[in-house]
């Protein structure tokens, strides 16, 4: 027996001599750092400190450890002191220090005025999962040994004086985050990109690159592409639907935009400025259900504008300045406070302001360049005066001849019919199974057109497109003229430095204080020493708490005691995650506080410190009979809210948080209606539940693993039992009625509107669309499929609902002007 507890003794002595050894061997790495960049002097200190991972972290200096092992090492200049680098500093010589450091994950070395090559020996740093070198002077070409970094997840080397061609890395195939903005790259996109399936941010702009773009359709995660300022082009590049921001402005583009571009339902800012794009304007984009921002100014476009087009509310900026579109400029455009609209240099009639003569845009149009593929091959003539060919005019003509008959033909059973008007979702429908006749489509514009001058101007306008089409084949390319853009200052480094922050339209809170340490003393005074009065409630996981801070903000606490007790470092991988959840429909992270034991220092509770919302669930909005009620408006609003929530979870941060076990009571809103998620899959907590429970989480429907392998489809089947909530109107108690509720829906879905609405909530069942109304029973149902692969994403429900909340505004103005018009007033009299 005393063998053995020397055996122990010998190993625990053993263990802690090694940790010391890393220790030090670390804190050497450091000091050598500190003596090659000359900064930051914090890291002098090391000499006379005895645990690196304890240093309190600055804006110039950040550490971060987990077991003892450097994870995270955060170098950034400062801009108010001008730092010079050692003379005899060699970039190699840095690598290689850095190299030693075999646990690093996360590596960024900002404004230091690093010059030299990126060199080979970057690939020996393996655990590296974010590299960030922003705003240097690194030059030479980038090494293809970043290739080898299997692990790496976001890579920046933005604002540096490197050049050459991009090199393959389609081996990274955990890539989150690729910007390489701001440097001297040339050549052609490298076809490698496509393999890059997990990319979300691919920001490329400001270089010298030429050529056609790769097909980028297999990157479905993609949210952010930016390519502006480059000489790419002429063809529009294949991208895939999920695009957020796609902004390619000042380039080389110069043909048809695809009408696909219509579907990417997700898309918020599309920025084609300042190239050559050529063909019809596509009104669709102006009401496109998230866009905000549009310009597509300095180009070729042609078409119609009229005063009926739709646009979504949402859009703040919109410029169509420097086309060839004729008509009138929509009345949705017309510029207000919050909205910036540009539209000179077009040919418009109802606004004055740097406006073309009609003759202007009508023969400038004859000039537009639709350049077919084998232009590339031969040289173009510049400023040559085109000709069609007598042939190919006799074709126009035909076309010409049988449009207009069309035109007519439809125009007068248009003034015999009442006009319906075709849904968003009917249009793509017959688009995606391209049964589309050239009839339907004249028909559907023609319902739109207020009156007989209106369709002949809309021929002359079609004979025009026809004319052009024609013409073109025998066009050859203007030289590009030359275009000085003054760069915007706005700094985006911060948003792609970290994978785990990989979109502006992840829409991150506004007015949520930054995330920051509280110290223990500061919860005490907020809750009167952990009060009982400030006790919300109690669990198997910890208590949560409501205080006050001494600026007065109220906040919720929610401690967690630790059974395995560990160094705070050992779960600041936890914490930095969880400072990542902060957007507007999450009850957002304000910070945390650890209760550490005095003798050891390790960690006996974790304060986890969230916004407070008032407790007003949604049940208590739409189920519960007394008290203020949602509209059927509101309740689509929520919904949205719910799943952006949820959409956030999965893709906002990384890696993302799944089978969230979303609950109807655990939705909370504001005093705006504004939803916020209150109870989410924290990483921490889920640790803990697995303790406390021995393998079972409480509240999780069904098996655990088999929620964990489908955790994207689980979240949809809980949002699709809010959404039965929503509709019908009555708490749903237990797990057994959704499977019946759910049928419901489904057979009264293939019935008549009156048996519909029969089964609503009777408080909304009156003031909802019938299209609006379809549409949430079909998503709902789609939902709560039994089979997981069967139930729709998270990105088709929350098109599908913005879809819904677009048809009702639509069916509510309507019905609003008839009650308002002068012959509904005369009849109610």
């Amino acid at each position: 027996m005393a063998k053995k507890h020397l055996l122990l003794l010998i190993l625990f002595l053993s263990i802690i001599n090694l940790s010391q050894q890393l220790q030090y061997s670390q804190s050497q790495t450091l000091l050598k750092l500190q003596q090659l960049l000359g900064y930051p002097s914090t890291l002098t200190t090391l000499s006379s400190t005895k645990d690196l991972c304890n240093i309190e972290p600055t804006q110039y200096l950040t550490l971060v450890c987990y077991e003892d092992n450097l994870t995270q090492l955060h170098v950034v200049g400062n801009k108010n002191e001008f730092t010079t680098l050692p003379q005899d500093f060699n970039s190699y010589t840095l690598f290689s220090t850095l190299s030693t450091l075999s646990s690093l994950k996360v590596l960024s070395l900002v404004s230091l005025g690093l010059w030299g090559p990126l060199p080979e020996t970057i690939a020996q740093l393996s655990s590296l999962e974010i590299l960030n070198i922003t705003s240097n002077y690194f030059s030479g070409v980038i090494p293809f040994h970043l290739s080898y970094l299997n692990n790496l997840q976001s890579l920046v080397l933005d604002d540096n004086n490197f050049n050459g061609e991009i090199p393959n890395l389609g081996s990274l195939q955990g890539l989150v985050v690729l910007s390489m903005k701001k440097n001297f790259l040339s050549g052609n996109l490298p076809n490698s990109l496509n393999e890059l399936v997990t990319l979300r941010v691919l920001d490329l702009s400001n270089n010298q690159l030429f050529g056609e773009l790769p097909h980028l359709h297999n990157l479905v995660n993609l949210q952010v592409l930016h390519l502006e300022n480059n000489t790419l082009g002429p063809h529009f590049p294949s991208l895939p639907t999920k695009l957020v921001s796609l902004v390619i402005r000042n380039n080389s583009f110069r043909l048809v935009v695809p009408s696909n571009i219509s579907s990417f339902y997700q898309l918020q800012k599309l920025d084609l400025s300042l190239n050559g794009f050529v063909g019809p304007f596509l009104p669709s984009l102006l009401s496109l259900p998230s866009i905000n921002y549009l310009d597509v100014s300095s180009n070729k476009f042609i078409g119609m504008l009229f005063k009926n087009f739709s646009c979504n509310d949402d859009l703040h900026f919109v410029n169509l300045s420097s086309n060839y579109l004729k008509g009138e400029l929509p009345s949705c455009l017309r510029p207000k406070k919050t909205k910036v609209i540009l539209y000179g240099g077009n040919c418009l009639s109802n606004v004055k302001q740097n406006q073309h003569s009609y003759s202007f845009c009508s023969n400038e149009a004859l000039a537009v360049n639709i350049t077919p593929h084998q232009e590339q091959k031969h040289k173009g003539t510049a400023n040559k005066t085109v000709f069609v060919s007598s042939s190919l005019g006799v074709v126009g003509v035909l076309i010409v001849a049988v449009v207009i008959f069309v035109v007519n033909e439809v125009h007068k059973k248009s003034v015999m019919k009442k006009t319906s008007m075709s849904t968003l979702e009917d249009v793509i429908q017959n688009e995606d199974k391209e049964k589309t006749t050239a009839r339907s489509i004249v028909e559907h514009i023609i319902k739109k057109v207020p009156d007989k001058e209106a369709v002949k101007t809309l021929t002359k306008s079609i004979k025009e497109q026809i004319v052009i089409r024609v013409g073109n084949r025998r066009h050859v390319r203007r030289p590009s003229r030359s275009i000085i853009e003054h760069v915007s200052s706005v700094n985006t480094a911060k948003l792609l430095t970290d994978a785990r922050c990989i979109s502006e339209t992840m829409k991150m809170g506004t007015g949520i204080p930054a995330y920051r340490t509280f110290a223990l003393d500061q919860l005490k005074e907020a809750t009167n020493n952990f009060d009982e009065s400030s006790l919300i409630s109690e669990g198997p996981l910890g208590q949560i708490y409501k205080g006050v801070l001494s600026d007065g903000m109220n906040i919720t606490i929610r401690g967690m005691k630790i059974r395995k007790k560990h160094s705070p470092q050992a779960y600041m991988h936890h914490v930095e995650l969880i400072s990542k959840l902060r957007h507007s429909h999450l009850v957002s992270s304000l910070g945390h506080s650890f209760d550490c034991n005095q003798e050891d220092s390790s960690v006996n509770t974790i304060f986890l410190i969230f916004e407070f919302v008032q407790d007003k669930s949604l049940r208590s909005r739409v189920s519960v009979s007394n008290g203020e009620r949602l509209c059927w408006t509101q309740r689509i609003a929520a919904t949205i809210g719910v799943v952006k929530g949820v959409q956030f979870l999965h893709t906002g941060i990384v890696p993302g948080l799944y089978s969230n076990n979303l609950k109807i009571t655990d939705i909370l809103l504001d005093n705006n209606h504004n939803v916020k998620i209150s109870s989410y899959n924290l990483p921490i907590y889920a640790e803990n539940k697995r303790m406390v429970n021995n393998g079972t989480s409480v509240g999780v429907k069904g098996n655990l693993q088999a929620r964990i392998n489908d955790g994207d489809k689980n979240d949809v089947y809980d949002i699709g039992v809010i959404l039965l909530e929503i509709i019908l109107g009555r708490p749903i108690m237990f797990h057994n009625e959704v499977g019946i509720l759910k049928d419901l829906l489904h057979v009264s879905i293939k019935t008549d509107d009156i048996a519909r609405r029969s089964i609503v909530d009777p408080f909304v069942h009156k003031e909802c669309s019938d299209e609006s109304l379809m549409k949430m029973m079909e998503i709902c149902v789609r939902c709560l499929s039994s089979e997981p692969n069967e139930r729709p994403s998270v990105e088709d429900i929350l098109w599908n609902l913005q879809f819904a909340a677009q048809v009702q505004n639509s069916w509510k103005r309507e019905t609003n002007d008839h009650r308002d018009s002068p012959k509904s007033s005369s009849r109610e009299t």
